[in-house]
């Protein structure tokens, strides 16, 4: 054999050297891979749980509102003349007219007319009276003398002895008589009601306290000036009440009813601290800020003034469902939104899904979760209080109830 043919014979051997071994080596890996143990899973964590139930809060809804009179009331003359004199406050050279902040009682004559005019007037209007009260008395007088004497004619005219015209002529002047009178007893009511309105209009040449107790809020009038009827003169405020308006939502309006009592402060009084009651609710909301207006009485003010601010404080009552705070944590990826994780059971075992969480309120240490977020707890889930740092989705877990156990072991 050739040393060509010999090496012909050699190459051809090599190939299936090649693939012997390569056969070899996979088989061994794989007897070495049959005899590796399996990698053993984790063991389940151990973490502190709690239950959630709903429970019914009660706590306060603040509201901000303008305090404001209880009444307010323009005063004018109802009739026209010169302010004669104004009120008087004070003795002796201390004396001053009124002005802004006095307060007085129901009554008190804040300014008056001169009544000379209006005494004339009703002097008139008497005498006018008088006049017409003895014009009916003769008129009276006259319808007697004629009834008798057409009776008389009457009789007579029946008897066949007196003439038909003396008949006619005693009753015409008997029915002339009557509507005289009538004519007479019409100016006497005339007259008697321009009497009475003559001693109204004397009556109007006052000005008086339209409030049990009125505070002067403004004046816009001097003695001796002119003045015509209706000329607005004094702003009367009644103080003894103040009221505060504000508008709720209507997701409260429905627990409010008449009569409710609410808890009412102010910065301005810092000290004290209110009552007051509902007196007004709106049927409808207004409608651009969709709020349904609210008035509270205060019927002691003690300090409380037409423009501060003050604050009602309503009690609510509502259902929710209350987290622990220590169970909120925040993923570390996407937007880093809030979760919690509650423990489900998973086949033969407990593990830890995540929840997203929507936070409506803290109480304590604990927060009002919004139980509608889709994909979020609900009440009866079993949360994690303790341990959620070491958690992820699916993680197997050892729940046990707060205070049981330490977290981790």
């Amino acid at each position: 054999m050739t040393n060509r043919q010999k090496l012909a014979t050699w190459l051809a051997f090599v190939p299936i050297v090649v693939c012997v071994g390569m056969f070899a080596r996979a088989g061994l890996a794989a007897l070495a891979q049959s005899r590796t143990p399996p990698a053993a899973a984790p063991p389940p964590v151990t973490v502190l749980t709690d239950r959630l139930v709903p429970v019914t809060l009660v706590g306060p809804l603040n509201y901000s509102g303008t305090v404001k009179e209880w009444q307010r009331v323009e005063l004018s003359f109802r009739v026209g003349g010169t302010v004669s004199e104004l009120l008087r406050v004070g003795t002796d050279r201390a004396a001053r007219d009124l002005h802004e902040g006095d307060r007085f009682p129901h009554g008190t004559v804040l300014a008056r007319l001169d009544p000379a005019d209006y005494r004339r007037d009703r002097a008139l209007a008497a005498e006018r009276l008088s006049q017409a009260e003895a014009k009916l008395v003769s008129a009276r007088a006259d319808a007697e003398s004629a009834d008798s004497e057409f009776g008389r004619a009457r009789r007579t005219f029946a008897g066949g002895a007196g003439s038909r015209s003396d008949f006619d002529s005693a009753k015409s002047r008997s029915e002339v008589a009557a509507a005289s009178v009538s004519s007479a007893a019409r100016e006497v009511d005339a007259a008697k009601v321009q009497l009475a309105q003559a001693d109204a209009n004397l009556g109007y040449c006052e000005l008086t306290m339209p409030y049990a107790e009125g505070t002067v809020a403004g004046r816009s009038v001097e003695a001796n000036e002119r003045v015509s009827a209706g000329q607005k003169l004094f702003q009367i405020v009644d103080l003894s009440s103040v009221r505060i308006a504000f508008g709720v939502s209507d997701t409260v309006v429905g627990r409010l009813a008449l009569g409710g009592a609410v808890g009412v402060t102010t910065d301005a009084l810092p000290d004290e601290r209110f009552v007051g009651t509902i007196t007004k609710i709106a049927p409808t909301a207004d409608a651009q800020t969709r709020t349904y207006l609210v008035e509270v009485r205060v019927t002691e003010p003690r300090g409380l003034r037409p423009g501060m601010i003050a604050t009602a404080t309503l009690t609510e009552r509502k259902s929710a469902t209350l987290l622990p705070l220590v169970a909120v944590t925040r993923e570390t990826t996407g937007a880093g939104r809030l979760v919690a994780y509650k423990v489900v059971r998973d086949g033969d075992r407990l593990t830890a899904r995540v929840c997203p969480v929507e936070l409506d309120g803290v109480v304590d240490a604990r927060a009002a979760i919004r139980p509608d977020t889709p994909g979020g707890l609900r009440p009866g889930d079993e949360v994690v209080t303790g341990g959620a740092p070491r958690l992820y989705d699916g993680a197997a877990v050892k729940p046990v109830a707060a205070g049981a156990a330490e977290v981790g072991r």
